[in-house]
């Protein structure tokens, strides 16, 4: 990480050198936020990038970037990022500090860098079931394709892809563990009306310190066993059984099916996730537990309509292979036995934040769902920017737990943009209605300004 920043320290003075070639921008932005429990509600802390928690009453970001155009295909990018934020956390942090590069096709992330809001932020997990907005950027590099690349003209098969390597430099059961990312999807676009695309997402959380075991494997033969999926090997650390480990290293996957379409003149896509953790989740034997979803968009709305984009998602983690006896044994979605701090990071969940950690915000107690998302866009009173989101929700608990009716909760957020002027200034409403914990009601006042 050292070699990284001493990178990005030569980068800003080249940038600085010329800076008349440099388009600039930046932004401010301070939130303050009121709550009638101890926690907030759901939406007010939810997919917020890391930059509030439960317990934020105030979150205050300042950032700017600049971006150097070598051609009309090709430019090198620069961003840093300062967030402060109250609650848990109470510390001055980055909120971004990268590199990046860009041509027509490609993009080369260096650095800590905030990922693109999908859906005009009406999904509850942005691009996939195991990757939402729900926590701040991890540091790494990145290599991603920015569209899809066809075999022949802008139509028929392609494909899209990614590889990422990432460090996990929060604080954690096992220090300093290392995180891959790959995902290949297959493309088939027949029209500018319709494209499909259907492929695999594989994460791996593998090396580290462990407090018992010490340190794990983590040369490039364990990588390789750790991206490809194999057993851990004979090199697995004093005492450290293949059952705890389950191939080397923490193993999430995702099979995805993406459908765009045109209808009567709407924008429509149709999004089908489906998770596991290991061989009999890959082997579709968790069935049907996933994500299922449809986003419509009404491209040619006036500016005043009331409704420009809607989404629904259905949420199901119940199954967890407890139907189909494996050596691998049931699931228990985004826990590990070795890597005890599981699918997270700085104690926020990484992917669907409607799996929740427990009071002490360290394991996953809640996997166990059945959710219904929607998400609303548009314009209010013809001059009103806003979002809705409600989700209804059954939580279940986690492995072994005994709940098996659910605890019914709705969670509901509105945001609206009262004023567009000098600044933009936000109104932001939360409420949870719980049928054990009784109901939470927060507001919160967001104030931003950008500068070109």
């Amino acid at each position: 990480m050292k070699h990284f920043y001493l990178t990005f320290l030569f980068s800003l003075l080249f940038l600085s050198v010329n800076a008349q070639q440099i388009d600039f921008k930046g932004n401010v932005n301070a939130t303050g936020l009121l709550f009638s429990e101890d926690n907030s509600p759901f939406w007010l802390h939810t997919n917020q990038r890391g930059r509030i928690d439960e317990l934020t009453n105030f979150s205050g970001l300042a950032n700017v970037s600049g971006i150097y155009r070598f051609s009309d295909n090709a430019s090198l990018e620069g961003g840093l990022g300062v967030l402060y934020q109250d609650g848990f956390t109470d510390k001055l942090q980055l909120d971004e500090s990268y590199l990046a590069f860009n041509n027509s096709w490609l993009e080369i992330v260096a650095g800590r860098k905030q990922r693109t809001e999908l859906y005009r932020g009406l999904s509850a997990t942005n691009q996939s079931i195991l990757w939402s907005l729900n926590a701040r950027p991890l540091p790494g590099i990145r290599f991603f394709t920015k569209r899809p690349i066809f075999f022949k003209g802008n139509r028929g098969l392609g494909f899209e892809a990614s590889l990422e390597e990432y460090f996990m430099d929060d604080e954690r059961y096992v220090e300093d563990t290392r995180l891959h990312h790959k995902s290949f999807h297959l493309v088939y676009k027949s029209s500018p009306q319709f494209q499909i695309s259907a492929g695999l997402r594989h994460f791996v959380q593998w090396g580290g310190t462990h407090p018992e075991f010490g340190d794990l494997p983590s040369d490039f033969k364990a990588y390789t066993r750790a991206i490809t999926g194999r057993g851990v090997g004979d090199d697995t650390g004093d005492g450290i059984s293949e059952q705890e480990i389950n191939g080397l290293g923490n193993h999430l996957g995702s099979y995805e099916v993406n459908i765009k379409t045109i209808l009567a003149n709407y924008n429509v896509e149709i999004i089908y996730n489906h998770l596991f953790e290991d061989g009999s989740g890959s082997l579709l034997r968790n069935t049907p537990d996933g994500r299922y979803g449809v986003f419509i968009e009404d491209p040619t709305a006036s500016i005043d309509s009331w409704i420009q984009a809607v989404m629904y998602e259905f949420y199901y983690t119940k199954n967890q292979s407890k139907n189909t006896p494996t050596t691998d044994g049931q699931d228990n979605y985004f826990n590990n036995n070795l890597y005890r701090s599981g699918w997270t990071y700085e104690n926020r969940v990484l992917g669907l934040p409607f799996i929740t950690l427990g009071p002490d915000r360290f394991r996953i107690t809640n996997n166990k769902v059945l959710v219904h998302h929607i998400g609303l866009s548009g314009m209010a009173f013809s001059k009103i920017p806003y979002k809705f989101l409600g989700s209804f929700r059954k939580n279940y608990g986690g492995k072994g737990s005994a709940n098996t009716n659910g605890q019914h909760v709705l969670s509901t957020y509105l945001d609206l943009n009262l004023l567009q002027n000098i600044v933009n200034l936000n109104l932001q409403l939360g409420a949870d209605f719980d049928e054990i914990e009784g109901s939470n009601f927060g507001a919160g006042i967001s104030v931003s300004k950008s500068f070109l």
